[in-house]
């Protein structure tokens, strides 16, 4: 393991990428990390990887726990709608707020508090819109996590 991981390991926790994807059309959701046992997550965000269409279409993220409770809102909805290519996606300071955008980071974005979960799957849903996303949009999501439990992890979906 190399001296950055260990350190970014060491600091905010175990770093899971997700391959860049084509976003949910039509109302469909999205399974993009599943959580096992009870993990805190320490940082999440994505980025736009191809440039998004100029339609009407916003998203949210949600935690669906494994228990059968109601779904959870992480990050509500945000237009994606001609989102440049190199976009980054953050969760609010408030969680549950609504999703931040920032095209080059250079503002500095406040970082949403340490989510605590457990058994479950973080998912992306199209919120509103319903425009033709075509088949070059693109989002990469990833995330940064510490283990409570002896069994707490988070895959990629």
């Amino acid at each position: 393991m190399s001296y950055a991981t260990r350190a970014r390991t060491d600091v905010i926790g175990v770093f899971v990428p997700r391959t860049a994807a084509l976003p949910p059309a039509g109302g469909l959701t999205d399974d993009l990390f599943s959580v096992t046992g009870e993990v805190l997550v320490t940082s999440f965000f994505g980025r736009c990887t191809a440039a998004m269409p100029a339609e009407s279409l916003d998203y949210q993220l949600d935690f669906d726990p494994d228990d059968g409770g109601s779904d959870v809102a992480m990050g509500t909805a945000l237009a994606f709608d001609s989102m440049a290519v190199g976009t980054w996606v953050v969760l609010n300071a408030t969680t549950g707020g609504v999703l931040v955008a920032d095209v080059d980071m250079s503002d500095g974005v406040l970082l949403a508090a340490p989510l605590a979960l457990t058994d479950g799957d973080i998912k992306i849903t199209e919120a509103a819109g319903g425009g033709a996303l075509g088949t070059t949009a693109r989002l990469e999501w990833g995330l940064t996590y510490v283990p409570l439990s002896a069994d707490g992890a988070v895959v990629a979906v």
